[in-house]
């Protein structure tokens, strides 16, 4: 039975999820396009899914898993055995522990300033307003020297977590790309190693195709 991705082409999380799973060579999951205009994620049957109402979620035969990067974690290591590894082996007690470490500065330090700003950026683009300029540049002030942070770490290794690329690097990609294309670029084009970061992982095949109908939704 293929995999079944619930999402929708406007949510960065669902990007997150779907891309990984290129990455992976699972061309034949199911994708299953939610209306949140329509209120299809807060039906009954999708709250049977996700009690929070959210997306993405993922089906695979009786299991249901939502939140991006569980969904990430699960199918990179069920099919890790098709690709190149998105994570260390389990039995990698080291190498796992420094991955989760990475994996954890992304949620922690990078995640929870992005998001925010990406969000309030979004918004204000569909209902043609705009952010208030303070509260712009009070999430960027937290926001820059955490990029300084890892552009400083990334000055010594080529990717997020290491020399090879990884789910940590995914993590990242949907919230870059979103700032980078909300006209928050120099963020990044003024870090050189970041820059160079982007210039490789925003060339990946299984990125172009996950990004497309981002592209499409967005007009970007």
């Amino acid at each position: 039975m293929a995999l079944r991705l619930y999402g929708t082409a406007t949510s960065w999380n669902t990007l997150r999820a779907h891309h990984v799973i290129l990455e992976l060579g699972l061309t034949d999951t199911e994708l299953i396009t939610l209306s949140l205009a329509n209120g299809d994620h807060q039906t009954p049957e999708h709250l049977a899914r996700n009690p929070f109402g959210k997306v993405p979620v993922l089906v695979d035969g009786n299991l249901t898993l939502f939140e991006s990067r569980a969904i990430a974690r699960y199918v990179a290591q069920k099919y890790r055995n098709l690709a190149e590894p998105l994570m260390p082996d389990s039995a990698d007690f080291a190498n796992i522990g420094l991955f989760e470490v990475a994996a954890s500065v992304e949620l922690a330090h990078f995640d929870r300033l992005a998001e925010p700003l990406v969000l309030k950026h979004v918004l204000a683009r569909f209902q043609k307003t705009s952010v208030p300029e303070d509260e712009t540049l009070t999430t960027l002030k937290d926001l820059k020297p955490k990029l300084d942070i890892l552009n400083g770490i990334l000055s010594r290794q080529t990717f997020m977590a290491g020399e090879g690329f990884t789910l940590v690097d995914a993590f990242y990609m949907p919230l870059v790309y979103f700032l980078f294309n909300l006209g928050f670029q120099d963020l990044f084009l003024e870090r050189s190693h970041l820059k160079r970061w982007w210039e490789i992982v925003s060339e990946r095949d299984a990125w172009k195709r996950a990004v497309g109908p981002f592209r499409q939704a967005y007009g970007f």
